[in-house]
Order: structure tokens, then sequence, then C-alpha cells
């Protein structure tokens, strides 16, 4: 496939990649912010992302390795702000329901809160969200039925658990 164009890949990507990094971070400016330096990587590497079975997982992958990176980065300010004294404004509330969501995914444990954001915000099958994740399916599907549990004893979700079987 090496006439694939990283050009197509960012624009089909980027609207996609930014509201799953803003479920993931719970701030949008962070969101853009890392899309942008994900789809910048998967450019800068293209001779080899481009070749790869699905560089859509790649730029995933490496978008929420980023983010992974920027929630260390910042749990140690405000560690660091703590300390000092330092309080950080609040930023202005979305309406009821988007922070609701957004602060029950934001709760969540890092791998479930990124298996949520594949699954239901990317839509993506069990297999693909292994893929971006670079896990088992199996870990996927646990990991899923785990945070949904936490979503619904949180009260977000109020419908039972559908079973679904092949």
């Amino acid at each position: 496939m090496p006439d694939r164009d990283p050009a197509q890949l960012c624009r089909d990507l980027r609207r996609q990649l930014v509201g799953s990094l803003t479920l993931y971070c719970g701030d949008r400016g962070v969101a853009e912010e890392l899309a942008q330096d994900a789809l910048a990587k998967a450019w800068q590497r293209w001779d080899t992302v481009g070749v790869m079975a699905s560089p859509e997982a790649w730029t995933y992958r490496t978008a929420f390795n980023l983010a992974s990176s920027w929630g260390r980065r910042r749990s140690a300010e405000r560690r660091a702000n703590r300390r000092v004294g330092v309080d950080r404004p609040v930023s202005q509330p979305d309406t009821a329901t988007n922070q609701a969501v957004r602060e029950a995914v934001a709760a969540l444990p890092p791998r479930q809160r990124a298996v949520i954001v594949c699954r239901f915000f990317l839509t993506l099958s069990v297999q693909e969200t292994a893929d971006v994740l670079d896990c088992a399916e199996g870990t996927v599907k646990a990991t899923t039925h785990q945070a949904l549990g936490v979503l619904r004893t949180s009260g977000l979700i109020d419908e039972p658990e559908e079973v679904t079987t092949p």
C-alpha cells in the first residue's frame, strides 16, 4: 500500500482523534494539541507507518501514549502546585450531560478509559481496539466489562448490560 497518502490519513482521523482524546483527557484544547502531535508523528514516520496494516491504529496508539504522558506531567504539576499552595482556575462547565460523561470517563483508570473511548466513541471493534491498545481481544472484553460496571455504579448508565451471542 505504498500509494497511501499521509495527508488523507490526517484528514480522515483528525476529528475522531480529537474527540476521543477529549474524552480521554477531559480537555478539548489539550486533545487538539495531542492529536496534532500524533498526526505529525505519523506524517514524519510515513515511510514506516504508511506500509503498516493499520496506520490508523498506530496513530491512535501514539495519541493515547502521548495522552498518558500528558496525564503524568499534569499530575506531577498538580502535586507541585499543592505543595506551594497554588490553585488552578476551574474551566467553564460544559452542558450537564457532557460534563457528567467526561467526569465519569475521566475517573476511570487509564486502560479502562482508553477502551471505553475506542469502543464507544470511536466505535472500534474488539479486534481494532486490541490493535490500537496493543493488547489481546480478551483484555479488551474484560476491560470493557469492568469499565461499564464502574460507569453503571456511577449512575451514568442505567440500562442493564446486553448479552450478545454470535
